[in-house]
């Protein structure tokens, strides 16, 4: 597993919420979370661009399927794709809301009916700012 950070997004609603960061080669457990495909920020900016938000009851099945030929991580990939995001919850009710506040908030391309490929351009939604927790390793 190759946990890089934990950051704080702060959701259109004023919610502050702990996401845990992986490299995308990350080995994830059958786990239920709320998972973000990410890009991060390049140089000086404190912005991370969300491409997907998904909930999972079993995130690596999920990623699995994600990774599908023409799915959801090569949308994302696309698109400069370089980080994923998760929020474990084992509540199903509680994962649909925070990942319906996600969508809402941000606005990801990849989601369908949810931006398209406008999000790419601008990307006019409040973007998640950046509060750096702690390195692990």
């Amino acid at each position: 597993m190759s946990r890089v950070l934990t950051l704080t997004l702060t959701s259109h609603r004023g919610r502050d919420y702990p996401v845990e960061l992986f490299t995308p080669d990350t080995a994830f457990t059958d786990s239920g979370a709320v998972y973000l495909y990410l890009r991060m920020p390049q140089g000086r900016s404190l912005r991370a661009h969300v491409l997907y938000v998904g909930d999972a009851a079993l995130l690596a099945q999920q990623i699995g399927v994600d990774r599908r030929p023409g799915g959801i991580w090569d949308q994302a990939e696309a698109m400069g794709f370089d980080t994923i995001g998760a929020l474990a919850l084992a509540r199903p009710e509680d994962r649909k809301l925070i990942a319906r506040e996600f969508i809402h908030s941000w606005n990801p391309p990849c989601n369908d009916g949810h931006g398209a490929l406008s999000g790419l351009v601008g990307l006019a939604t409040p973007m998640p700012e950046l509060r750096m927790g702690g390195f692990r390793r």
